[in-house]
Protein backbone atom coordinates (compact mmCIF):
# COMPACT_ATOMS: atom_id res chain seq x y z
CA UNK A 1 0.00 0.00 0.00
CA UNK A 2 1.29 3.45 -0.95
CA UNK A 3 1.14 6.80 0.80
CA UNK A 4 -1.12 9.67 -0.23
CA UNK A 5 -0.05 13.15 0.84
CA UNK A 6 -2.59 15.97 0.70
CA UNK A 7 -0.77 19.30 0.51
CA UNK A 8 -2.76 22.14 2.07
CA UNK A 9 -1.98 25.76 2.80
CA UNK A 10 -2.98 29.35 2.21
CA UNK A 11 -2.62 31.05 -1.16
CA UNK A 12 1.04 31.76 -1.88
CA UNK A 13 2.35 29.34 0.73
CA UNK A 14 4.11 27.23 -1.93
CA UNK A 15 1.84 24.19 -2.38
CA UNK A 16 2.29 23.76 -6.13
CA UNK A 17 6.02 24.38 -5.98
CA UNK A 18 6.33 21.79 -3.22
CA UNK A 19 4.25 19.29 -5.19
CA UNK A 20 6.53 19.74 -8.18
CA UNK A 21 9.89 19.67 -6.43
CA UNK A 22 9.07 17.14 -3.70
CA UNK A 23 7.80 14.71 -6.34
CA UNK A 24 11.16 15.08 -8.10
CA UNK A 25 12.94 14.43 -4.81
CA UNK A 26 10.96 11.24 -4.26
CA UNK A 27 11.59 10.10 -7.83
CA UNK A 28 15.33 10.63 -7.31
CA UNK A 29 15.09 8.45 -4.21
CA UNK A 30 13.78 5.63 -6.39
CA UNK A 31 10.07 5.83 -5.55
CA UNK A 32 7.18 5.84 -7.99
CA UNK A 33 5.26 9.11 -7.65
CA UNK A 34 2.07 10.61 -9.07
CA UNK A 35 0.83 14.19 -8.72
CA UNK A 36 -2.81 15.27 -8.76
CA UNK A 37 -4.01 18.85 -9.26
CA UNK A 38 -7.20 19.67 -7.33
CA UNK A 39 -7.27 23.40 -8.08
CA UNK A 40 -9.87 24.14 -10.77
CA UNK A 41 -8.67 27.74 -11.09
CA UNK A 42 -4.98 27.13 -11.83
CA UNK A 43 -3.11 25.01 -14.39
CA UNK A 44 -0.67 22.89 -12.38
CA UNK A 45 2.59 23.70 -14.18
CA UNK A 46 3.85 20.13 -13.64
CA UNK A 47 3.04 16.68 -15.01
CA UNK A 48 -0.09 15.21 -13.44
CA UNK A 49 -1.60 11.76 -13.21
CA UNK A 50 -5.00 13.41 -12.76
CA UNK A 51 -6.15 17.03 -13.04
CA UNK A 52 -9.49 18.46 -11.91
CA UNK A 53 -9.23 20.97 -14.77
CA UNK A 54 -9.82 18.13 -17.20
CA UNK A 55 -13.39 18.17 -15.85
CA UNK A 56 -14.03 21.72 -14.67
CA UNK A 57 -12.33 25.09 -15.14
CA UNK A 58 -13.29 27.96 -12.86
CA UNK A 59 -13.00 30.60 -15.58
CA UNK A 60 -15.52 28.67 -17.68
CA UNK A 61 -17.84 28.25 -14.69
CA UNK A 62 -17.79 32.03 -14.17
CA UNK A 63 -19.00 32.60 -17.70
CA UNK A 64 -21.52 29.78 -17.84
CA UNK A 65 -23.25 30.56 -14.53
CA UNK A 66 -22.57 34.35 -14.40
CA UNK A 67 -20.80 33.98 -11.07
CA UNK A 68 -18.11 35.98 -9.34
CA UNK A 69 -14.77 34.42 -8.45
CA UNK A 70 -15.77 33.04 -5.06
CA UNK A 71 -19.08 31.66 -6.25
CA UNK A 72 -17.43 30.09 -9.28
CA UNK A 73 -14.80 28.43 -7.09
CA UNK A 74 -17.46 26.87 -4.88
CA UNK A 75 -19.45 25.76 -7.93
CA UNK A 76 -16.27 24.29 -9.44
CA UNK A 77 -15.68 22.14 -6.36
CA UNK A 78 -19.32 21.05 -6.47
CA UNK A 79 -18.85 19.93 -10.07
CA UNK A 80 -15.52 18.35 -9.18
CA UNK A 81 -17.27 16.03 -6.69
CA UNK A 82 -18.80 14.23 -9.66
CA UNK A 83 -15.29 13.20 -10.74
CA UNK A 84 -13.69 12.21 -7.44
CA UNK A 85 -13.22 8.63 -8.61
CA UNK A 86 -11.18 9.98 -11.52
CA UNK A 87 -9.06 12.10 -9.18
CA UNK A 88 -8.19 9.40 -6.63
CA UNK A 89 -5.07 7.43 -7.53
CA UNK A 90 -5.09 4.26 -5.44
CA UNK A 91 -2.56 1.45 -5.26
CA UNK A 92 -0.51 2.42 -8.30
CA UNK A 93 2.39 4.37 -6.79
CA UNK A 94 4.56 4.56 -3.69
CA UNK A 95 3.51 8.19 -3.20
CA UNK A 96 0.65 10.29 -4.53
CA UNK A 97 0.79 14.06 -3.93
CA UNK A 98 -2.53 15.92 -4.00
CA UNK A 99 -2.13 19.65 -4.66
CA UNK A 100 -5.18 21.43 -3.22
CA UNK A 101 -6.78 24.79 -4.17
CA UNK A 102 -5.15 28.06 -3.20
CA UNK A 103 -8.03 28.84 -0.85
CA UNK A 104 -7.72 26.04 1.70
CA UNK A 105 -11.35 26.40 2.79
CA UNK A 106 -12.42 25.07 -0.63
CA UNK A 107 -10.93 21.72 0.36
CA UNK A 108 -11.08 21.65 4.15
CA UNK A 109 -14.53 23.14 4.72
CA UNK A 110 -16.45 21.67 1.78
CA UNK A 111 -17.82 18.21 1.11
CA UNK A 112 -15.29 17.77 -1.69
CA UNK A 113 -12.33 17.34 0.65
CA UNK A 114 -14.17 14.99 2.98
CA UNK A 115 -15.35 12.80 0.11
CA UNK A 116 -11.95 12.64 -1.55
CA UNK A 117 -10.20 11.61 1.67
CA UNK A 118 -12.74 8.85 2.19
CA UNK A 119 -12.14 7.53 -1.35
CA UNK A 120 -8.38 7.28 -0.87
CA UNK A 121 -7.46 3.68 -0.09
CA UNK A 122 -3.75 4.25 0.55
CA UNK A 123 -2.27 5.50 3.81
CA UNK A 124 -3.25 9.17 3.88
CA UNK A 125 -1.77 12.17 5.66
CA UNK A 126 -1.86 15.92 5.24
CA UNK A 127 1.04 18.32 5.04
CA UNK A 128 -0.04 21.80 6.12
CA UNK A 129 2.28 24.34 4.50
CA UNK A 130 2.91 27.42 6.64
CA UNK A 131 4.62 30.50 5.26
CA UNK A 132 7.63 31.14 7.52
CA UNK A 133 7.80 34.79 6.42
CA UNK A 134 4.45 35.40 8.15
CA UNK A 135 5.53 34.00 11.55
CA UNK A 136 6.54 37.22 13.28
CA UNK A 137 5.77 36.41 16.90
CA UNK A 138 4.48 33.70 19.21
CA UNK A 139 0.83 34.53 18.53
CA UNK A 140 1.32 34.15 14.78
CA UNK A 141 3.06 30.84 15.39
CA UNK A 142 0.30 29.59 17.68
CA UNK A 143 -2.43 30.58 15.24
CA UNK A 144 -0.64 28.75 12.43
CA UNK A 145 -0.21 25.58 14.47
CA UNK A 146 -3.87 25.66 15.49
CA UNK A 147 -4.87 25.85 11.81
CA UNK A 148 -2.94 22.67 11.16
CA UNK A 149 -4.76 20.97 14.03
CA UNK A 150 -8.10 22.16 12.60
CA UNK A 151 -7.24 20.66 9.21
CA UNK A 152 -6.50 17.33 10.88
CA UNK A 153 -9.82 17.37 12.75
CA UNK A 154 -11.88 18.40 9.72
CA UNK A 155 -10.38 15.80 7.38
CA UNK A 156 -9.92 13.06 9.98
CA UNK A 157 -6.31 12.34 8.99
CA UNK A 158 -2.90 13.09 10.56
CA UNK A 159 -1.53 16.53 9.71
CA UNK A 160 2.10 17.61 9.72
CA UNK A 161 3.06 21.29 9.75
CA UNK A 162 5.92 22.18 7.41
CA UNK A 163 7.28 25.72 7.60
CA UNK A 164 8.10 26.68 4.03
CA UNK A 165 10.42 29.47 2.84
CA UNK A 166 12.81 28.67 5.66
CA UNK A 167 15.62 29.81 3.38
CA UNK A 168 14.17 33.33 3.73
CA UNK A 169 13.10 33.32 7.40
CA UNK A 170 13.82 30.70 10.04
CA UNK A 171 11.07 29.72 12.44
CA UNK A 172 12.32 29.13 15.97
CA UNK A 173 11.76 26.00 18.07
CA UNK A 174 8.34 25.50 19.73
CA UNK A 175 9.80 25.97 23.20
CA UNK A 176 10.84 29.52 22.27
CA UNK A 177 7.28 30.49 21.37
CA UNK A 178 5.90 28.88 24.51
CA UNK A 179 8.21 31.08 26.58
CA UNK A 180 7.33 34.19 24.57
CA UNK A 181 3.61 33.61 25.00
CA UNK A 182 3.96 34.59 28.64
CA UNK A 183 4.65 38.16 27.44
CA UNK A 184 1.66 38.33 25.09
CA UNK A 185 -0.94 39.33 27.66
CA UNK A 186 -4.52 38.13 27.17
CA UNK A 187 -3.72 36.72 23.73
CA UNK A 188 -0.87 34.71 25.20
CA UNK A 189 -3.15 33.34 27.91
CA UNK A 190 -5.49 32.14 25.18
CA UNK A 191 -2.86 30.56 22.95
CA UNK A 192 -0.62 28.91 25.55
CA UNK A 193 -3.04 26.08 26.50
CA UNK A 194 -3.97 25.71 22.82
CA UNK A 195 -0.34 25.27 21.83
CA UNK A 196 0.20 22.73 24.61
CA UNK A 197 -2.88 20.84 23.44
CA UNK A 198 -1.47 20.64 19.92
CA UNK A 199 1.88 19.55 21.34
CA UNK A 200 0.47 16.50 23.10
CA UNK A 201 -1.90 15.52 20.29
CA UNK A 202 0.41 15.92 17.29
CA UNK A 203 1.83 12.73 15.77
CA UNK A 204 5.17 14.32 15.04
CA UNK A 205 5.97 17.36 17.12
CA UNK A 206 9.29 18.64 15.96
CA UNK A 207 10.00 21.56 13.73
CA UNK A 208 9.88 20.69 10.01
CA UNK A 209 11.57 23.50 8.13
CA UNK A 210 11.64 23.32 4.34
CA UNK A 211 12.18 25.34 1.22
CA UNK A 212 9.97 24.20 -1.63
CA UNK A 213 12.23 26.22 -3.92
CA UNK A 214 15.66 24.85 -2.95
CA UNK A 215 14.71 21.43 -1.55
CA UNK A 216 16.05 22.28 1.89
CA UNK A 217 14.49 20.03 4.54
CA UNK A 218 12.96 17.54 2.09
CA UNK A 219 14.63 14.63 3.89
CA UNK A 220 13.09 15.76 7.20
CA UNK A 221 9.68 16.03 5.55
CA UNK A 222 10.08 12.61 3.94
CA UNK A 223 11.00 10.91 7.24
CA UNK A 224 8.20 12.70 9.12
CA UNK A 225 5.63 11.45 6.59
CA UNK A 226 6.94 7.91 6.99
CA UNK A 227 6.83 8.15 10.78
CA UNK A 228 3.11 8.94 10.68
CA UNK A 229 2.54 5.33 9.59
CA UNK A 230 5.49 3.65 11.28
CA UNK A 231 5.57 3.13 15.05
CA UNK A 232 9.23 2.25 14.82
CA UNK A 233 10.26 5.83 13.99
CA UNK A 234 11.55 8.44 16.42
CA UNK A 235 8.55 10.69 16.95
CA UNK A 236 10.20 13.00 19.43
Amino acid sequence: MGVSVIIIGHAGSGKSLLTNNFSRYLLNQGYSVASVNLDPASPPGYATKADIRDFVKTEEVMQKYSLGVNGALLKSMEIGMEHIDDLCINGEHDFVLYDTPGQLELFVFTEFGERLVKRIEDHCACVFIADSSRIKNSSHYSATISQSATVSVMLGIPALTAFNKSDLREVKDPEYYLRELKNEGVLGEYFEPLLRFVEITSTVYRQIRISAKTGQGFYDLFTAINEVFCACGDLS
